[in-house]
């Protein structure tokens, strides 16, 4: 008997979440603004921290990366499915080291793919209180008034 190799397909909504890690841990931030983010996007992180938020569009999400990226943020991607035809879902480990603190933790995000680019993104965070503590520590507010908005 003859045992036939078989090749699972990748999903490409699958693919484009892939590529959207590839190039953040390569900071390759031009790639994901122009050709994987929806203009339009919405990016939701829980918490209460300094980077904590929802990120309306491209740019703002782009500075929250870069601001990851600063900061040595790696992410490991687990384990990454297509759920329906617009969804996919996939569990991370975020870790790194700025400022004295260590980051190593455990999410889980929900992506919606609209015309092949992430538009709508919510973000879970496994341990909210530790994942605050870092931010806390490894990113410092301006004083008053810089860190208002006019």
């Amino acid at each position: 008997m003859t045992q036939v190799a078989t090749q699972r397909t990748i999903h490409p909504n699958v693919q484009i979440v892939e590529r959207m890690y590839e190039c953040f841990n390569r900071g390759d931030m031009n790639t994901i603004r122009n050709e994987i983010f929806a203009p339009d996007l919405v990016w939701r992180l829980p918490g209460h921290n300094p980077l904590s938020g929802t990120k309306n569009g491209a740019d703002e999400v782009i500075a929250f990366f870069a601001e990851l990226n600063r900061g040595g943020i790696q992410v490991d991607l687990i384990n990454i499915d297509a759920w329906g035809e617009d969804t996919v879902v996939e569990v991370h480990r975020g870790h790194g080291e700025r400022n004295g603190a260590v980051l190593d933790a455990l999410n889980c995000t929900h992506y919606h793919i609209r015309d092949g680019k992430i538009a709508d993104v919510q973000v879970y965070i496994s341990d909210q209180h530790t994942v605050d503590q870092f931010f806390w520590a490894a990113y410092a507010l301006k004083p008053i008034p810089d860190r208002l908005a006019s």
